[in-house]
């Protein structure tokens, strides 16, 4: 979970930051700034969405049937 959101947001703010100088002429430091800022905001929010998706998971509730393996 959190590696995916890590990746996402190293994707995100690498595409980001070249795009910001390329297509909109933002200087170098802007692109620089942004990189952080948009990686890690995307990084926390895919690590809070995959929380909070797998947080409501069937195989989490209790067993209902009170045998053992045993028996």
């Amino acid at each position: 979970m959190a590696w995916v959101g890590i990746v996402l947001g190293t994707l995100a703010g690498l595409v980001i930051s070249i795009s910001a100088c390329v297509f909109w002429e933002l200087p170098f430091w802007a692109g620089l700034l942004l990189y952080p800022a948009i990686g890690s905001s995307v990084a926390i929010s895919v690590i809070l969405v995959l929380f909070l998706r797998g947080e409501h998971t069937p195989d989490a509730d209790p067993i209902s049937d009170a045998r053992t393996v045993a028996g």
